[in-house]
């Protein structure tokens, strides 16, 4: 702390009119490019209406009660094993009890010295992690920091669910036939546990028998469990979970109002019906029925998680790993997923132990670098979803509206079209039922007090279940349903969340499609010309297509290619509680059990196989040919960010008798070339390792692809390679792979519609121009496998000051010298009023899996436009971070009328965050809220790209009651809005007068052309030193720099 982004909108201030003649007099290249007013420029950052909603807390009181994860220094006994220990470990059955025993005792230790502060162990892992959770008060954090071999503290993460014909579709159906059915393989469900009553998972298929392992969910019930199938299993969330204290006991029944989710991924894995009518993937492997999740709520809780990992390596907890699962199934994640992520970590080791991991890639849509933790972690296989076979998009026609057909829709399993609809439109609003949101008891009145009754109902999702508010719509007469969605992009689609069957025909537009019918129904919501038609008759196949709701990467963190396969993930699958009932189950919810069942096939196959060699069988076999959308654009295929090799085809993973992926590092088996800022020529390189599974040498030819023809053609990126490699027989040889980037040929990244404007940040689709991928292959008479390749270069400028300091003259004046010699693009500079600065505080990152992300302040400016209404606060970091919404919060306080006590805080948050909609837009906003108000109100974007360390807070003058000449004190706090809520760094007590700075720069925004350097004229203010003192110098927000050249600090002196 001391006292005292990238701007990528390419704004450009206002020219100072009395300084206009001095850079005219220079002559400088740019001069002619600074002259736009800072309201027109602002004006794409404007929202359209401001935005006001509850403020939220801010922070944790001393005695308040916190859930946290504290990690110990010694190394937990899986990392300890080594790779691969499952097989085989150097370390003794005796060794391993003395090892873990030793861990044991310096827990022990910790247990009892938390314990004296007043905290209450919650539980303990020794296998995947070496921790203990505790329930302590937030006062005694910093205590328990300080005790010896602690290595950190940090908060418990809540996770939440990821939410025929598909078995034959990926080639399983026809293993089955060949003998393969996963016999002799265990498949651990970290889920919310397995209804073990169900006919398909080994029981009765009797309700009575359900009702009886229900009745007390914490005992085991006589003769129901274990099953056939659900062979094993515990408990560690309890019933009551996260309304009630979180509990573990020995029966891991799927049970209360949230239950099923577990029991529809188990059925799809492996269901098996006692008469065999019922086969799920893999329906002869043996399942662990590991409950983690909420009986009461879609959460699942972070320290079950870490029980849940640690208990599946060791089941019966005697270290001999016999029992130990062979793939564990998380359909379960955290948006944005961070490398901090101590369940991220855990998957880590538990794949590098020799258990095969199948995580969900989210159901967050296609936004940039959405794709969730744990399924992020390098040695996880991260999955997508795609559409089922008979999937099909029904166009939309809507009278009154032009265009008035719409394509770009999607459907619910649980209210089928049939024979379709036609109606008169009438807007509802919310339409959410009694007792659906917390804290209303009655229905959300309709809008203007409109009736569904033989109509087709127009109502927006949010607030509670899409089913729900259907039910009701249906109930009160309507003939059809259309559900506007609440955030930009492609239209989801839903699980099933309650109501009574059946219901009316369901169709999901996007917010722009809701929009604009409602535009055309009038203030009234209602206009009989508005009339709202389909028929099943004009369809679109989906098959071999993308799902909308399916997240995207790259990685957050690693920026590696995530997903890396998909699957149908739709699925008629096991009903918790009904004996023998199925209904659909949807979502990369259903898409990762497909994939966890085909790796029990391939294990079963080929039994010795590790983790990664299962993994690249699994993506070398892929199918790439995967549509984005083919009613929307058809003909255009999914880019490698959302579908990773393609969608599985287990029959063709286990016949496929070569092997290709990464070989620096064998877990990741893709070849991701990560997101450089590059400047003229740069050549980067892999090697790819090829492994020949026959007994007889083999020569390949290799080749390379771009996924678009456009990639390919502009030139900007070429891949280099040898044209053949011999491989030995039962060999692995390696070829190197060179990625040549032209820089002068890339994309602008700044180019509208552009991703360095915050509102677009929440659109995958533009990432595409920016982005280029394809794939490696290697072909013999054998047949021919391939991998994923991809990288997200950005053009940079480089953009240097040759000095940081500037020595004014004994007339008050000096120069600014700024080149930008060797960039690819010209550099646009923005230029704050230097007001704090903060030294760096580590060069490296955070551990992984430590739940706590290093945020280092580097500098604060204050953009001062009070006679343009606006006033901008430049945050400066040390280390850039792919999204400006997460994990870093930032805080502006001011005190407005500088008496010592804050009036206002300006602070950043996603769009919709604030109504607890976590990752629902990736649109960064600036929120102003008076510390006397319960309201925060948002009028701008912020100013922040992707991939960047720089954030411009703009706000109006009038939401904070300022005008000229007004002397203000601020603060600026960075925290960790992802993981701890807790303050990482900040710069304080900054004083600065409104129209009166210390310094003034000729010109504050331009753009310095390629090849050229020259100076901006500075001159000292009269009266600028008391009104101001802590103006300093000056600093340079850089867009397009050079990796680590994002910003410029420079300190003025004299006269």
């Amino acid at each position: 702390m001391m006292d005292g982004s990238n701007a990528c909108d390419r704004r450009m201030h206002a020219v100072r009119p009395a300084l206009l003649a001095l850079v005219a007099a220079l002559s400088l290249p740019w001069a002619a490019t600074a002259q736009t007013s800072v309201n027109k420029e602002l004006a794409a950052l404007r929202l359209a209406s401001p935005v006001a909603e509850p403020a939220p807390a801010r922070a944790l009181g001393p005695n308040a009660q916190v859930q946290v994860v504290v990690r110990l220094q010694d190394k937990p006994l899986l990392e300890a094993l080594g790779a691969n220990a499952k097989r085989s470990t150097t370390m003794s059955l005796a060794q391993r009890r003395a090892y873990v025993a030793a861990l044991k005792a310096k827990q022990d230790a910790l247990a009892a010295q938390v314990s004296a502060l007043g905290g209450v162990e919650t539980g303990r892992v020794s296998r995947v992690l070496n921790a203990v959770t505790f329930s302590v008060k937030a006062s005694t954090l910093p205590q328990i920091q300080a005790l010896s071999g602690v290595v950190s503290v940090r908060p418990v993460v809540t996770y939440t669910k990821a939410l025929s014909q598909t078995v034959p579709y990926i080639g399983a159906a026809a293993l089955q036939t060949a003998g393969l059915t996963g016999a002799g393989v265990k498949v651990a469900v970290l889920d919310s546990g397995i209804d073990y009553t169900h006919k398909n998972l080994g029981g009765s298929g009797s309700v009575s028998d359900y009702a009886l392992a229900t009745a007390n969910p914490t005992v085991i019930p006589a003769g129901l469990y274990p099953t056939a199938k659900v062979i094993n299993g515990y408990d560690f969330t309890g019933s009551a979970w996260p309304n009630g204290a979180r509990t573990s006991d020995p029966n891991p029944i799927d049970d209360g109002p949230e239950a099923g989710h577990g029991t529809h991924v188990a059925d799809i894995i492996g269901g098996k019906s006692l008469d065999g009518t019922r086969k799920g993937v893999a329906p002869d492997v043996k399942l662990y029925a590991v409950k983690v999740c909420s009986s009461v709520s879609t959460s699942c809780n972070g320290v079950a998680m870490l029980l849940g990992l640690d208990w599946i390596v060791d089941p019966n907890g005697d270290l001999d790993f016999s029992d130990a699962a062979d793939v564990v199934n998380m359909s379960i994640g955290s948006p944005y997923g961070q490398r901090e992520d101590d369940t991220t970590l855990a998957i880590s080791n538990v794949v590098r132990f020799g258990i095969v991991a199948t995580v969900s890639a989210g159901n967050s849509g296609d936004r940039p670098f959405i794709t969730g933790s744990p399924s992020t972690a390098p040695e996880a296989i991260s999955v997508a979803q795609t559409q089922v076979p008979g999937a099909q998009a029904f166009p939309l026609v809507v009278t009154g509206i032009s265009p008035s057909t719409i394509n770009n829709t999607a459907l619910v399993d649980w209210a089928p079209l049939g024979s379709g609809f036609s109606g008169a439109v009438v807007q509802l609003g919310r339409g959410c039922p009694a007792g659906s949101v917390a804290g209303q008891p009655g229905d959300d009145a309709y809008f203007n007090g409109n009736n569904p009754s033989g109509k087709v109902a127009l109502i927006d999702r949010g607030a509670c279940s899409i089913s729900l508010k259907v039910d009701r719509a249906t109930k009160a007469g309507a003939v059809a349903v259309l559900i506007a969605n609440n955030a930009s992009g492609d239209p989801p689609s839903f699980s099933f969340g309650g109501g009574d069957l059946p219901m009316a025909p369901t169709v999901i537009i996007t917010l722009a499609d809701g929009n604009r019918i409602k535009t055309a129904l009038g203030a009234t919501g209602v206009n009989p010309a508005v009339v709202a038609t389909v028929s099943p008759a004009a369809s679109v196949a989906l098959v071999g297509s993308m799902v909308a709701s399916s997240a995207r990467g790259p990685s957050y963190s690693y920026l590696q290619i995530k997903p890396e396969i998909g699957a149908p993930g739709s699925s008629l699958s096991a009903e918790v509680g009904t004996g023998d009932g199925q209904t659909a189950f949807g979502g990369t919810s259903g898409a990762a059990p497909m994939v966890a069942g085909a790796a029990a096939l391939l294990l079963q196959r080929f039994p010795t196989a590790t983790p990664s060699e299962v993994k690249s069988r699994l993506m070398n076999g892929a199918n790439s040919t995967i549509y984005t959308n083919p009613a929307t654009q058809p003909g255009v295929l999914a880019p490698i960010t959302r579908i990773g090799a393609g969608e599985v085809r287990v029959d063709k993973s286990a016949a496929v008798t070569t092997g290709l992926w990464d070989a620096s590092n064998p877990y990741t088996v893709a070849l991701s070339f990560g997101a450089p800022r590059t400047t003229g020529i740069t050549t980067m390189s892999k090697k790819v390792a090829v492994r020949n599974y026959s007994s007889s040498s083999r020569t390949y030819t290799i080749s390379r692809s771009f996924r678009y023809a456009i990639d390919a053609a502009s030139g900007a990126v070429t891949l280099t390679a040898p044209a053949t490699i011999t491989v030995p027989a039962n060999g692995t040889s390696a070829f190197t792979l060179s990625l040549t980037i032209d820089s002068s040929k890339l994309p602008t990244w700044g180019n509208a519609p552009s991703l360095a404007v915050a509102g677009n940040q929440g659109t995958g689709s533009l990432l595409q121009a920016m982005e280029f991928d394809g794939y490696v292959s290697v072909d013999d008479p054998a047949g021919a496998v391939s991998l994923p390749w991809h990288i997200l270069p950005h053009k940079a400028a480089n953009v240097a000051v040759s000095s940081n300091t500037v020595a004014l003259n004994s007339a008050g004046n000096g120069a600014l010298q700024v080149s930008n010699i060797g960039g690819a693009v010209p550099g646009s500079v923005e230029v704050y009023a230097l007001t704090g600065t903060s030294p760096k505080i580590s060069n490296v990152q955070n551990p992984v899996g430590s739940q706590d992300v290093l945020i280092d302040l580097k500098a604060v400016g204050i953009g001062d436009f009070v006679t343009d209404g606006l006033l901008q606060f430049a945050v400066a970091k040390h280390g850039p971070r792919a999204h400006p919404s997460y994990p870093v919060g930032i805080e502006v306080y001011v005190d407005t009328n500088n008496d010592g006590t804050d009036d206002y805080v300006i602070f950043t948050a996603e769009n919709g965050a604030l109504a607890g909609n976590f990752a629902s837009t990736g649109q960064t906003l600036v929120y102003v809220q008076s510390l006397t108000s319960t309201t925060a109100t948002a009028y701008y974007f912020a100013i922040a790209d992707l991939l960047s360390s720089n954030t411009v807070l703009t706000v109006p003058v009038s939401a904070l009651g300022l005008s000229n000449g007004q002397k203000i004190r601020f603060s600026v706090y960075v925290y960790d809005n992802y993981y701890t809520g807790i303050y990482k760094d900040a710069i304080t007590n900054m004083v600065y007068t409104l129209g009166q700075p210390k310094f003034s720069i000729a010109i504050d925004a331009f753009s310095v052309p390629v090849g050229v350097s020259g100076g901006v004229p500075i001159s000292a203010v009269p009266g600028g030193a008391a009104a101001s003192p802590s103006h300093t110098g000056f600093l340079l927000i850089n867009a397009d720099a050079k990796t680590g050249r994002e910003s410029d600090v420079v300190t003025v002196t004299g006269p």
